[in-house]
């Protein structure tokens, strides 16, 4: 039973002239009880509604698929104003001809006629005598449609930003993959020829991230505490690769069991200080600081290696996944970032 009425509710929506006609029948039996409130006969009401339906649906089909979108929309203000008021004579007109030589024919009580030349003369006076009779439907159908089509464009505009975003996400990820796989290969390269036993260490290490980055973090949310453990392996492999003229220092504290933050978002701050190559006089050290408490993210870089030009990449993503809720500071030699994860 509740299929079927899922099923019948999705042939409504899908089916326009389902809905439109549904909607006209629905002001077709309205009408008669809210006539009866004032003591009118609801046959009488019934047939008077039907009598002039056609006129209403006309007009309001002419004003939403017709004035509004090619005149009023497109800002045409003076030609939309003299076309609505032409057709609102015309169809004030045509309703007034329906009632003094339509409805007679079935009702009774029709005694003051007027003829069809004063009719057809007085235009300005139809829309006096009809102009609520027929445009208060209208009126009130051009606003529903109008709210409609501005909920419908907000909605594409919005399936449109989503996946603008996720395109420039995936582009700034496709940057990260291969500038992490061209140095570990280097890296795996160099030792290999060295023979070094360290060679096995940067194959695992490498498969790991690449197993993560190409198949584990397609979500819009991953882990922390698996973006942590990327974060581990790849300080583990620029230190294999810089040897003693670096020192890592990773300190990391979560409180939350269960914390969930945009992929490779921690990494690309991490890139920021292997953009340079450490001097060869002295040594360097790096100190990555990740603090998570009640839902807020803090992460603090501190290095000389810090290239500044790529904190625009970072900047970019941070607009994407977190705008108005995180904080970045940057100065020459660290990166300071905070994110409110709730």
């Amino acid at each position: 039973m509740l299929d079927m009425m899922h099923k019948i509710i999705h042939t409504i929506r899908q089916n326009r002239i389902f809905q439109h006609s549904l909607f006209w029948l629905s002001t077709l039996v309205i009408y008669p009880i809210y006539a009866m409130g004032f003591g009118q006969y609801w046959v009488a009401s019934f047939l008077t509604k039907l009598f002039i339906l056609p006129t209403q649906i006309l007009a309001t089909y002419h004003l939403i698929y017709g004035l509004l979108p090619k005149y009023l929309l497109q800002k045409k203000y003076l030609r939309f104003f003299v076309l609505f008021l032409v057709s609102i004579s015309f169809f004030c007109t045509l309703a007034h001809l329906v009632e003094d030589y339509v409805n007679p024919l079935y009702l009774t009580g029709y005694n003051d006629i007027h003829s069809i030349s004063d009719i057809l003369t007085n235009p300005f006076a139809n829309i006096g005598y009809q102009g609520t009779n027929v445009y208060l439907t209208v009126l009130i159908v051009s606003i529903i449609k109008i709210i409609k089509d501005r909920f419908e464009e907000k909605q594409q505009l919005t399936v449109l930003q989503k996946e603008k975003t996720e395109a420039e996400l995936n582009l700034l990820k496709a940057q990260i993959n291969p500038r992490i796989l061209t140095k570990s290969l280097r890296q795996l390269q160099k030792l290999s020829q060295q023979q070094s036993d360290k060679a096995p260490e940067v194959v695992l290490k490498l498969s790991e991230m690449l197993d993560y980055m190409l198949y584990q973090c397609n979500d819009p949310k991953v882990d922390l505490h698996k973006e942590l453990s990327l974060i581990q392996n790849y300080l583990d492999m620029e230190q294999i690769r810089f040897g003693d003229q670096l020192s890592i220092e990773f300190s990391q504290a979560v409180h939350s069991k269960e914390i969930a933050i945009s992929p490779l978002l921690l990494l690309s701050i991490v890139e920021t200080a292997f953009q340079k190559e450490p001097p060869l006089n002295r040594k360097e050290q790096i100190v990555l600081e990740v603090k998570e408490h009640h839902q807020q993210l803090t992460c603090l870089l501190k290095s000389t290696l810090i290239n500044n030009r790529k904190v625009s990449n970072l900047q970019q993503q941070l607009d994407l996944l977190y705008k108005d809720q995180y904080s970045l500071t940057t100065d020459s030699d660290s990166i300071q970032l905070s994110i409110d994860l709730s």
